[in-house]
């Protein structure tokens, strides 16, 4: 497989820029650009499908409840779903892409 070129242009002032903090861990761009698909799909593309696949659970979950059940009861039905999805949810996000997550930071030399 060929390997990607990244062309970097100087800034065209001559004066001088501080010098940003550069953290450790790659952006979504920097791994679509010079990661492989393996760390592309688990790393970026997973982590949009579960961002997407949560927000539909924590809309049509709590639709189906007020459409299912009558009155106080649906809406409460309603509430707590949503309270018990979008936690759950984040906890998710983090075990799996978080610091110490699955394919977080530190899981990025394994691959």
């Amino acid at each position: 497989m060929a390997k990607k070129r990244r062309l970097e242009v100087p800034s065209p002032s001559d004066e001088v820029q501080e010098e940003e903090e550069v953290s450790d861990a790659r952006s979504d761009r920097d791994i679509a650009i010079e990661g492989t698909w393996k760390e592309w799909f688990q790393k970026v593309f997973l982590k949009y499908c579960y961002a997407v696949g949560m927000l539909f659970l924590a809309c049509i979950v709590p639709l189906e409840f007020l459409r299912r059940l009558d009155g106080d009861l649906a809406l409460g039905a309603a509430f707590l779903t949503v309270l018990l999805i979008v936690p759950l949810g984040f906890f998710g996000y983090l075990k799996l892409w978080g610091d110490g997550g699955m394919w977080g930071k530190e899981a990025s030399e394994d691959l």
